[in-house]
């Protein structure tokens, strides 16, 4: 489980800031789309838009199918 973890912290390194941000808010601090958007300071389709990419990138950067 420690290699499974420190894979997905290196993934989550390696992604752009504007991706990684509403992605760790979201998936690790489980916060709504609309927190997001208010933290951010972004519109709520662009939170979404986001993190569509977020997730599509998280999966190529993760060495291992999970």
């Amino acid at each position: 489980r420690s290699e499974l973890r420190k894979a997905i912290d290196e993934a989550i390194e390696k992604m752009d800031d504007h991706h990684r941000i509403p992605f760790v808010m979201r998936e690790v601090e489980d916060r709504t789309y609309e927190e997001i958007a208010e933290e951010i300071g972004i519109p709520v389709g662009t939170v979404k838009s986001r993190l569509n990419r977020a997730r599509n990138s998280f999966r190529t950067l993760l060495p291992v199918p999970v």
